[in-house]
C-alpha cells in the first residue's frame, strides 16, 4: 500500500538525489545542465536547497519502506536568499538556473498567495499506479482546506490533459521558452474549498 507522508529532515540528501535522478532525461534539465555526467550531482545540489528551505512542503510516497515518489512545494513568499544559495549550489550552471527563476517570477501570480510545485518525481518502474495522483492530492487537500491556490511550471507539453489537467490546472500567462526544446508551461489551479 502506498503511503504519502512528510519528508523527515534526515532524508533530505536521499530525497534530493531521488528527485534529481528522476529528471536525468528531462528535456528541460538537459538544457539547464547539458553535460550528462554533471547533471545528477548539480541537480541534486539544486534540490537540496529547495528541500531545505523554510516553509517548504516536502512529501514522500513510500511502499513497504521504499521511496517510490517525492515532491516539493514552495510558498510564494519564500526568501529571495534562496536564489543566492542556488547560485552557489549550481556553480557554472547558475546562469541557466537564474534565468529560470527570473522568468518564473515574471510568470507566476502576483495577486494572491500560492504554493508552487518545484519538484515532482515518481520512480519510473512504479508509474501508472496512481502514485503521482496521490502525491498531488496530498498537497492539494491541505491547500484547499486553507484556501490557497497552487501554481507550477510543467516541462512536458500541456494541452489541458494529463495529470495536471485532471486536477483543474489551466495554462497561466505565456509559455516560458529558453530554447527550441526547453519550454516550461505555467499552470495555475484555484483552490477548491473543501466542505467541512
Amino acid at each position: 500500500m502506498i503511503k504519502i507522508r512528510p519528508m523527515n529532515t534526515d532524508e533530505l540528501n536521499q530525497t534530493a538525489a531521488f528527485i534529481a535522478a528522476g529528471y536525468m532525461d528531462d528535456i528541460f534539465f538537459e538544457w539547464v545542465v547539458p553535460p550528462a555526467a554533471q547533471r545528477l550531482p548539480i541537480v541534486t545540489e539544486y534540490y537540496k536547497v529547495y528541500l531545505g528551505t523554510a516553509g517548504a512542503y516536502n512529501y514522500i510516497a513510500e511502499e513497504n519502506g521504499k521511496v517510490v515518489g517525492a515532491s516539493v512545494w514552495l510558498p510564494h513568499d519564500v526568501s529571495p536568499a534562496i536564489y543566492d544559495d542556488i547560485d552557489a549550489a549550481t556553480g557554472e550552471f547558475a546562469p541557466q538556473f537564474r534565468a529560470v527563476a527570473d522568468k518564473s517570477h515574471a510568470s507566476e501570480p502576483h495577486d494572491t498567495p500560492f504554493t508552487q510545485l518545484v519538484g515532482f518525481v515518481v520512480d519510473k518502474s512504479q508509474r501508472g499506479r496512481g502514485i503521482g495522483v496521490a502525491l498531488m492530492q496530498a498537497h492539494l487537500d491541505i491547500m484547499d482546506a486553507r484556501g490557497i491556490p497552487t501554481y507550477l511550471e510543467a516541462s512536458t507539453p500541456f494541452h489541458g490533459g494529463g495529470v495536471y489537467g485532471k486536477f483543474g490546472y489551466k495554462l497561466y500567462g505565456e509559455l516560458m521558452t529558453f530554447s527550441p526544446t526547453a519550454v516550461l508551461y505555467p499552470l495555475f489551479r484555484p483552490c477548491t474549498k473543501m466542505n467541512s
